[in-house]
């Protein structure tokens, strides 16, 4: 899971720079929200305008914050940059001390410890995004517009038009990294009802649920993971798993516990364990 989130922050961070900040007095551009789309502006012509809005996928449901809280997001929040430097050790703000550079408008400016501002300091995406936590990249990766998101879907070897799948794939990956987090036991893992599910993500991953208000539990959930990174390490704690069930009771009734065990983990077949997660490439 750290492997697809360090990759999201490098390929977010790269290609919004690559458009967004160029120039040394463009490196706090990542904090001016009229380089985002606000899924919630439907005025064309506006800065943050989202051709997305009027059908915005979820909109009652897993995105409802996202779509109706864009000014709140922390990027914008007008002391970002003083929270940036103050509350992280690693972030030295003599490194980052620049007379050449002058905060433009728009942009978060750092703040002393007596109040006043210095507009000569500068921290570049790349060193901010790695503090943002895993659901702050999901809505930023909402709120990026879309020559910068095209990028980055790039990246991941899929055009723009899979957005809304993507988007969803990382609901879903969120929702297994906070179950890991909050040390949950895995094999009762099940996405949260409030969470919808994307009809052509079902179709080309061959999830189990049927329609998208269903549960997914961890194989289906292991699959969308499988998208991203190797996920071959989870083969030998399932053997292991079976190995001593089959010592403890027996293969007749280790092998219909350790089914069970399989089921309630979304797939009762442990061939399809293997074949499904371990041996199939799966497309959007």
């Amino acid at each position: 899971m750290d492997s697809v989130e360090e990759k999201l922050k490098a390929s977010i961070a790269y290609n919004f720079c690559k458009h967004h900040c160029v120039s040394l007095t463009d490196t706090m551009q990542y904090t001016n929200k009229s380089n985002f789309m606000n899924p919630a502006n439907k005025e064309s012509g506006t800065p943050t305008y989202c051709h997305y809005s009027e059908a915005y996928p979820f909109v009652n449901y897993q995105n409802q914050k996202i779509y109706q809280d864009f000014d709140k997001f922390c990027l914008f929040k007008p002391f970002f940059l003083s929270n940036l430097v103050d509350r992280n050790d690693h972030i030295d703000i003599s490194f980052y001390l620049d007379n050449d550079y002058v905060a433009p408008s728009g942009v978060a400016v750092y703040r002393n410890s007596d109040g006043t501002y210095n507009r000569d300091i500068a921290v570049p995406f790349w060193v901010a995004i790695e503090t943002l936590t895993f659901g702050e990249i999901l809505r930023l990766l909402h709120y990026l517009q879309d020559d910068v998101l095209k990028d980055v879907l790039n990246d991941f070897n899929l055009p723009l038009s899979k957005r809304a799948p993507f988007l969803n794939m990382i609901d879903i990956l969120l929702c297994l990294r906070n179950n890991c987090a909050h040390t949950t036991l895995l094999n009762r893992f099940r996405t949260e009802k409030r969470y919808r599910i994307n009809a052509l993500l079902i179709a080309s991953l061959s999830l189990t649920p049927k329609n998208a208000d269903s549960v997914l539990k961890l194989f289906d959930s292991i699959k969308i993971l499988s998208f991203f990174t190797d996920v071959s390490a989870l083969k030998k704690p399932l053997r292991t798993l079976k190995f001593k069930i089959y010592v403890s009771m027996g293969i007749k009734k280790g092998k219909t516990v350790y089914n069970k065990i399989l089921a309630r983990m979304g797939c009762g077949d442990y061939k399809k364990w293997n074949i499904d997660l371990f041996e199939t490439k799966y497309f959007l």
